[in-house]
């Protein structure tokens, strides 16, 4: 568990607990890192140990052609996943990062 860098920080926000594996998924895919079941169980098994209240934080770096580290949080009183990134995307790739940011928060994957 690690608190990420404030200085490197592109902060995505939040997203519904039920969306964060497709927000991983996409995410990887914008920095051209293939996500796959392993990654998933790593972030699947860390995350009953996080809780943004304590800035205790999960990061899993995806090593792709834009190198990001994942930071991910639960939020213990509601549904919600805490998510930034460190790295530095070109604006091509944070402009996507961010459309599916939003739809993520607003809708939720079935």
């Amino acid at each position: 568990m690690t608190t990420p860098n404030p200085d490197q920080v592109f902060d995505v926000g939040w997203i519904s607990d039920t969306n964060l594996r497709p927000l991983c998924e996409s995410v990887a895919h914008f920095a051209g890192y293939e996500f796959d079941d392993s990654d998933w169980q790593a972030i699947e098994t860390a995350m009953p140990t996080t809780d943004v209240d304590r800035s205790d934080w999960y990061d899993y770096p995806l090593s792709g052609r834009v190198p990001l580290t994942l930071f991910v949080a639960a939020d213990p009183e509601c549904d919600v996943v805490f998510v930034r990134l460190t790295g530095k995307p070109d604006s091509h790739t944070q402009a996507k990062i961010e459309a599916a940011v939003y739809i993520f928060t607003f809708w939720k994957v079935t």
